[in-house]
């Protein structure tokens, strides 16, 4: 019977459903009735398209560090058991600042779109370290391999 590692499955689930999220944040973006004609070239689908790649890289970034973060299930400051939408909210909203500073310094409302981009990214990361903790595992679990 063949093994399975059990951290190699987090890490490329959590990376998947990261990559998913990043198509569907750029999906959204392009379904924004409010940018303006200068700024709608930033919504095609195209391999030139460096916001595109830039969404989908950071959104893929949170499921990787949150894949390989499932070791860590107490705080490693105030002791207590980390539950697993607390990990994935701070580690989605602390991947996505890259993101959300660089999206603000260019906007109207650079404020709101900090906070949007920030908090998106952390309910991101809430939610796919839910649902590899859920189906997958998280500390010791990931350390054994399994028949």
């Amino acid at each position: 019977m063949k093994k399975n590692n059990t951290l190699a499955m987090r890490l490329c689930t959590a990376s998947f459903l990261g990559t998913l999220f990043g198509l569907l944040c750029f999906w959204g973006f392009t379904q924004n009735p409010n940018i303006d004609e200068a700024a709608r070239i930033y919504t095609t689908w195209s391999f030139s398209n460096l916001m595109m790649w830039d969404i989908i890289a950071n959104r893929t970034a949170i499921g990787f560090v949150i894949g390989l973060m499932g070791f860590i299930t107490i705080h490693p400051l105030f002791g207590f058991r980390l539950p697993s939408f607390l990990r994935g909210f701070v580690i989605g909203s602390f991947i996505s600042l890259t993101l959300a500073i660089g999206a603000a310094m260019g906007g109207s409302e650079p404020v709101k779109t900090f906070l949007i981009l920030t908090i998106t990214g952390g309910a991101i990361g809430m939610i796919i370290d839910m649902i590899v903790t859920t189906f997958i595992g998280e500390g010791s679990d990931l350390y054994e391999t399994k028949k």
